[in-house]
């Protein structure tokens, strides 16, 4: 059983770095690799596909589907990991491993649209209209979060653009530090379930 484990566990590790590595060559010009792109996507894409077919993955300019294939892939090796150490997995471990993937992968998005966010406020500094360019990229990126926040407090009166991006992010950063503070505690209780 052991052998098998470990033999598990190597091939979950390969294959993460495999859909990593698809993951970044498709930023690029991949088709320019050939036969080894293609022998890549033959080896990840199936696994992609299936998170690929949740839409609530899939919105506007983002495609979280390669974020959620490499977190169930994370809570896996976990489970694996803790199989290997103590023979067993608990429930708690198993909570604890979803909570963990979960809350990196939040993470991450925090941080990803708090930088951007304030990005953003660069323009709003020098007190310029920024209309032009990479600026409007930025506002792609950023505005349907701010849109969001802005939803879920409902505020009685409209907020202009720019006092709505500062609040949201200071939304983004109070919610990261929150989920820095709590989750690990969160993780550690759930790890202490015996069952």
């Amino acid at each position: 059983m052991q052998i098998l484990l470990n033999v598990i566990y190597i091939l979950l590790i390969l294959y993460l770095f495999m859909l990593s590595l698809r993951i970044v060559l498709g930023w690029f010009a991949p088709q320019a690799l050939g036969r080894a792109w293609r022998l890549l996507t033959g080896v990840t894409d199936p696994y992609l596909n299936f998170f690929r077919r949740l839409g609530f993955l899939r919105g506007g300019l983002f495609d979280y589907t390669p974020l959620a294939a490499i977190l169930v892939l994370v809570v896996v090796l976990d489970l694996v990991t803790n199989l290997l150490y103590y023979g067993r997995i608990t429930l708690g471990f198993f909570l604890a491993s979803v909570l963990s993937a979960a809350w990196t992968g939040a993470q991450y998005l925090l941080l990803f649209f708090l930088i951007v966010g304030l990005v953003r406020t660069i323009p709003l500094l020098f007190r310029s209209t920024a209309r032009y360019g990479a600026w409007k990229v930025v506002d792609m990126i950023v505005q349907p979060v701010v849109a969001w926040v802005m939803r879920l407090v409902r505020f009685e009166r409209r907020i202009a653009y720019p006092s709505s991006l500062l609040f949201t992010i200071g939304a983004l950063f109070i919610a990261w530090l929150a989920g820095r503070l709590l989750v690990p505690q969160l993780i550690s209780l759930l790890q202490m379930i015996p069952v």
